[in-house]
């Protein structure tokens, strides 16, 4: 289970950038950029390479693909073949997009995946207090930008 949660510099100031634009109003902070702040204030911060030896991380606009290990107190079997994997790409809020699988970072899928290497197994925290527990499988660096 992976419980420590490391970004790249990166990552870390973008979201903490985005943490401040929307907690202007103390009174009107939503949970979901509460527990991004905290994300981002308890998270361990990568090097300048953005890199920890060698693995692969989520990270804001990676591709994450991923397999449920767990909901509830029920077990899931794997299946052979890779069909029951689930892929997503994190997104700033403001670029995801309902009908392709890019999910916002407020999202509890993607607060829970974002800072974790490939590998990893990390509980995601649902609504009512349930928690779903998703194998990393693999990560896909985020495209670079065109110069």
């Amino acid at each position: 289970m992976c419980t420590t949660t490391y970004l790249s510099q990166h990552d870390l100031a973008v979201l903490t950038r985005f943490v401040r634009a929307r907690s202007a109003d103390p009174c009107r902070v939503e949970a979901a950029v509460r527990r991004l702040a905290h994300l981002t204030a308890v998270s361990r911060t990568l090097p300048g390479g953005d890199s920890d030896g060698g693995e692969r991380r989520v990270s804001l606009g990676a591709s994450v693909r991923y397999r449920v290990a767990a909901c509830g107190t029920a077990i899931h079997e794997r299946t052979r073949g890779g069909a029951d994997l689930d892929t997503v790409v994190i997104a700033c809020p403001q670029d995801a997009q309902a009908m392709t699988p890019r999910v916002s970072v407020l999202a509890p899928l993607a607060l829970g995946l974002l800072g974790h290497a490939e590998g990893c197994t990390v509980d995601v925290d649902l609504a009512l207090g349930r928690t779903l527990r998703l194998e990393i499988v693999e990560v896909q660096p985020p495209a670079p930008l065109p110069v």
